[in-house]
């Protein structure tokens, strides 16, 4: 098979794929009175790079590990309303949307994550970089692992006179 076709069929397959094919990762959910040192010790307890930020089940912000590190070199207090400190009103796929659509979010819009919502508005989860790369790799198994490493790929020692 050429490149040329397996780019053909992957883009193929992101297209028809739909992201609630996808094992979503469910975060924790805030709300935005929590404060920015509640946030970051339940974030870092679920051992979450981000938390989706709801009132009234309904999503207005996420915070992520940017947004923390953003704030802690900030100096935000620790009682600070994540509120103040969250992306407000993050762009989302839903359980429709398909896989091409939503990595192409993420690519122009520099995330690594994405809010999932349901049919409801409701979050539902999250779509992430390594969940996209987990579904490439059981749909191109073959051809990752058939991939050398860089290390195997570098010369160690000189060839020739």
């Amino acid at each position: 098979m050429t490149e040329r076709s397996e780019g053909i069929q992957l883009r193929a397959l992101l297209q028809s794929a739909h992201v609630g094919q996808l094992t979503l990762k469910v975060r924790h959910q805030l709300a935005p009175s929590d404060t920015f040192g509640s946030a970051v010790a339940e974030m870092r307890e679920h051992s979450h790079g981000c938390a989706l930020v709801c009132d009234e089940g309904q999503l207005v912000g996420i915070l992520t590990e940017r947004d923390i590190l953003h704030s802690l070199h900030s100096g935000v207090a620790h009682e600070t309303p994540i509120a103040s400190l969250m992306t407000q009103n993050p762009t989302t796929v839903t359980n429709l949307d398909t896989l091409f659509h939503a990595i192409g979010l993420m690519d122009s819009g520099g995330y690594r994550r994405l809010p999932v919502l349901g049919i409801d508005d409701r979050p539902e989860g999250i779509i992430d970089v390594k969940t996209v790369t987990g579904f490439l790799v059981e749909h191109y198994a073959e051809t990752v692992h058939n991939q050398a490493s860089r290390v195997q790929l570098t010369a160690r020692n000189r060839e020739g006179a």
